[in-house]
């Protein structure tokens, strides 16, 4: 029934509507307004402290997910990208998995405790650099980077930092697309079209999905889904969408059989 439901757009924009409505008034009536999020973010930073250091990024990457893994290290193995972007450390699982195919990896975390596990996490990454900030501002960010949207340089974007109440989305794929001329764009949380088992995002009652950016997006872009069904997909099950303006990409994400194009 709650499949059936969710399906309907209308029905889930009302559903979110009411629980995004629900969640403020909690939070004004125990007076938390977002403190009890960055009380549980600093709780987890003491406690990292306090255990034995492991770091499983091999098996926690890219949400654990063994196809997702094997598109993306296909795509990163077949094209040598300048630069590495991505959103949302956290704790750097994915960060130092995307260290293997470039010499240059640049991540942005805005919460402070999380930005700290993941630099401990990452010590002696040469190759890596990690931003304290919000990915809102990913236009200054590079700006302060001294990367040049505008030139020949070719790069993988991994957009991963986006919340209920917090969504630098609209931003980051407006500069993408507007500004960068070589790009291989991947959007997680995302809905997948045709497979309710993939997890997606939502925000103030919208789906996360091709009609939530479809204005941003031009003839200019191809989109690829992964065609990998929910039921055969391990780790998380987020689902995920790739984007790029590139002809030659075009043809390289073509080749891999585990993902297909999707006409608008």
């Amino acid at each position: 029934m709650i499949k059936l439901l969710k399906k309907n757009d209308l029905i889930f924009f009302i559903l979110k509507s009411f629980q995004s409505l629900f969640k403020k008034i909690i939070n004004k009536i125990i007076i938390y307004s977002g403190l009890d999020e960055r009380i549980s973010k600093i709780e987890t930073s003491l406690v990292y402290k306090l255990q034995p250091k492991t770091f499983p990024w091999q098996t926690l990457c890219l949400n654990g997910q063994e196809n997702r893994k094997k598109i993306i290290t296909e795509i990163l193995t077949k094209i040598k990208f300048d630069l590495i972007v991505e959103t949302g450390t956290e704790y750097g699982f994915s960060t130092k998995y995307f260290s293997q195919f470039s010499n240059k990896i640049m991540s942005i975390e805005k919460s402070k405790p999380i930005f700290f596990m993941a630099k401990n996490n990452l010590i002696g990454e040469k190759n890596i650099k990690l931003i304290l900030n919000d990915s809102k501002n990913l236009n200054l960010i590079l700006n302060n980077e001294d990367i040049n949207p505008e030139s020949e340089s070719t790069v993988f974007f991994y957009l991963d930092a986006h919340a209920e109440d917090d969504y630098p989305l609209i931003e980051e794929i407006s500069l993408i697309l507007n500004k960068f001329k070589n790009f291989i764009l991947v959007i997680d949380d995302f809905e997948i079209p045709g497979d309710d088992g993939y997890g997606y995002d939502s925000y103030r009652g919208k789906k996360l999905n091709i009609k939530f950016i479809k204005k941003l997006l031009s003839k200019k872009e191809y989109i690829f889904f992964p065609n990998v069904h929910s039921s055969n997909e391990t780790g998380r099950l987020r689902g995920y969408v790739l984007i790029t303006n590139n002809e030659d990409f075009k043809q390289t994400l073509n080749t891999i059989k585990e993902i297909s194009i999707f006409d608008l």
